[in-house]
């Protein structure tokens, strides 16, 4: 365990350092460690500050953050079917610890409670925007729902995790399954020498001959940015457009499921939809921004803003 590189946060994160088989004693021992943090803050009866409630809490699961941020990337760009296991197995119980977060009554009143001080009233910048958005966003996480709403929603949260973790994979193996080997050099016209280099050693490396391309952004931009064959180009894609539809990782049932339960979600908080809450935030925003201009903010300003309403709705929807 001492020489597990998941256990503490380095700048130079050692990927190379990292295997599928320090994946779960790193997370059981960092939930254990950042559980251990929160029941303390929960218990601490010292007069609320900024350092040991704020602080406190972004500290408590730092070093989890880190492991799991880097677990996760791994899976998405260089996975293997032992890290993936691996990842899958710990996902779980990591997700049901951070929607336990904001349901922890007693961490909810510590919350309050420094709120409520004149320190906290009186914060500047950042710090103020920190605690309104802790704050806020413990709320749109089901802390002032009653316990029979926190069963739910902590239920919600697990179930989002899977399978937004599925509908990823999905697409991570649909996106590598794809190749299409060119023979004709002919073919190649409009591309740059550094893509179609790219493509021969593409196709070395899988023993083929000719050049071969793939749905990864690297080799995916330049044949549909420069290619001269449209008819390759449509291919292309095409097969990047239908990504995850195949019978096997097909990802239409699973995005059907994870609006509805999206939308159970924001009915539990008491929003008519998921809409709703982004454009709260919108809202908000904007609503500061045009007080606090001294010119009249123009339809183009506006919408570089995020403060028109048709890009208000777009950014709820992303």
């Amino acid at each position: 365990m001492p020489d597990n590189p998941l256990l503490s946060v380095a700048f130079h994160i050692p990927f190379h350092l990292i295997r599928a088989e320090h994946i779960e004693p790193a997370v059981q021992e960092l939930l254990r460690q950042s559980q251990a943090r929160i029941d303390a803050l929960v218990h601490d009866g010292t007069p609320r500050t900024f350092d040991n409630t704020m602080l406190a809490l972004e500290r408590a699961t730092e070093n989890l953050d880190y492991a799991l941020s880097v677990v996760r990337h791994l899976e998405s760009v260089s996975t293997s079917p032992e890290l993936r296991a691996a990842w899958n197995a710990v996902e779980p119980a990591a997700s049901a610890f951070y929607s336990r977060i904001p349901l922890n009554e007693g961490l909810w009143k510590q919350l309050q409670s420094y709120a409520s001080t004149v320190e906290a009233k009186d914060l500047p910048g950042t710090r103020r925007r920190f605690l309104t958005k802790t704050l806020d966003s413990f709320r749109r996480h089901g802390a002032e729902l009653d316990p029979a709403g926190k069963k739910r929603m902590s239920a919600i949260d697990v179930e989002l995790t899977t399978l937004t973790t599925k509908y990823s994979e999905n697409v991570l193996d649909s996106t590598n399954a794809f190749e299409l080997i060119i023979t004709g050099e002919a073919k190649l016209a409009g591309l740059p020498p550094s893509a179609i280099e790219a493509g021969r050693q593409s196709a070395e490396s899988r023993k083929a001959a000719g050049w071969r391309f793939t749905l990864q952004s690297p080799s995916y931009i330049p044949v549909i940015t420069y290619l001269d064959d449209r008819a390759i180009r449509e291919q292309m894609y095409r097969a990047y457009s239908s990504r995850a539809t195949e019978p096997e990782r097909d990802n239409r049932p699973i995005l059907g499921r994870i609006v509805e339960l999206r939308q159970k979600k924001a009915r539990l908080l008491g929003f008519p939809g998921t809409w709703r809450i982004g454009l709260r935030d919108s809202a908000g925003f904007c609503m500061t921004l045009m007080k606090k201009s001294s010119a009249r903010i123009s339809p183009r300003n506006a919408w570089s803003t995020g403060c028109s309403p048709l890009s208000s709705a777009f950014t709820a929807f992303r």
